[in-house]
């Protein structure tokens, strides 16, 4: 009976240490290029058994199936950003499938088992990953990223917005109203957009000498809205209270706009509050909210575009696309008087 090839062959064969082998094998981190080639190759010259869930970006897909996931229907946000991508895929031949899910550790044998049972070609994801789930993702299938992205790499393109610069345009025009007590409010720090629009709004208030006041940073648990008027309702109803409130979304913003009210104070007379997207909330609202338009088709159209590059020119090198976002200005803002 033949002996079973070990891992200390393949890497033998392949020249790399059992270490390298393992994190390929296990998708434990990323495997770059010509390293991941040349294990693959000694595992198929060794017909080495690999795990039945293991799939590799070398192997071809021959589905014209591109995968959309989101993590939530709640947020309109991903509405504009779904039709961009199925009319970029309409217009090369492919098709779409939607699929809302959170993709972390507790939903990951979920999530994998449906990219290995459905012919996909590639897949668009929406959701903030970390590391580990970013390079089992990277053995996996083709992908980009669209909007949330994994910082600091350049082995998957995607398209996405500069969040701090965005964030910094905004935060100047609220100091040009006259207004230098600014509360912030966000999600949680593992959205990489959260991240970085909150170090936009602090770079801003150190940039203006204004002294940062942590308490007038609401750092919510979820993007919820019930949780957004609650925290800004508690916030305003102290006797020292922002006169400003920067949230970080449409929907969170339109929370805070009734928490203010809650607490007594009219906006835009006695607070001024603005949001972030440019989602149709934005304009529903009363009084309708000042807000950076993020350019969501365009996101969701180049994210596609760029996913199907890389299913044609397998060996290109990624790209990182950042649109342009614009400040809208509505009545939630006025100059302060004095």
């Amino acid at each position: 009976m033949p002996t079973k090839p070990t891992i200390s062959q393949i890497a033998d064969l392949s020249g790399v240490s059992i270490a390298t082998v393992s994190r390929f094998i296990n998708h434990t981190a990323v495997v770059k290029g010509s390293t991941a080639r040349k294990i693959m190759d000694a595992i198929q010259s060794l017909e080495y058994p690999l795990p039945e869930n293991f799939i590799t970006t070398n192997q071809k897909k021959d589905g014209k199936v591109i995968l959309i996931n989101i993590p939530s229907v709640s947020n309109p946000f991903y509405n504009d950003v779904i039709k961009g991508a199925q009319d970029a895929a309409l217009r090369h031949g492919y098709y779409t499938l939607v699929n809302v899910q959170h993709l972390n550790t507790t939903t990951k044998s979920t999530f994998f088992n449906l990219l290995n049972n459905i012919n996909l070609c590639g897949a668009i994801i929406l959701n903030a990953v970390d590391q580990g789930y970013f390079n089992s993702l990277y053995h996996t299938l083709p992908f980009v990223q669209c909007c949330e992205y994994t910082e600091n790499q350049d082995l998957v393109s995607y398209t996405s917005i500069d969040d701090v610069a965005a964030a910094k345009t905004m935060m100047e025009y609220i100091l040009s109203t006259g207004h230098t007590k600014i509360a912030f409010l966000c999600g949680p720090d593992r959205y990489k957009y959260a991240r970085q629009r909150k170090a936009g709004y602090i770079q801003t208030l150190e940039a203006a000498h204004i002294p940062l006041n942590k308490d007038w940073i609401i750092q919510l648990p979820e993007l919820d809205f019930d949780m957004a008027l609650s925290s800004t309702h508690q916030l305003m109803s102290q006797k020292e209270h922002p006169t400003a409130v920067f949230a970080v979304s449409d929907v969170l913003a339109a929370a805070a706009i009734r928490g203010c009210r809650l607490a007594g104070l009219s906006v835009p007379s006695d607070i001024i509050v603005t949001g972030f997207d440019n989602v149709n909330i934005s304009q529903a609202t009363s009084p309708p909210i000042t807000t950076i338009n993020q350019p969501k088709y365009q996101m969701g159209y180049m994210a596609c575009e760029l996913l199907i590059e890389k299913l044609n020119t397998p060996g290109a090198k990624p790209r990182q696309v950042l649109l342009n976002t614009e400040l809208i200005i509505r009545e939630s803002t006025q100059r302060q008087r004095t």
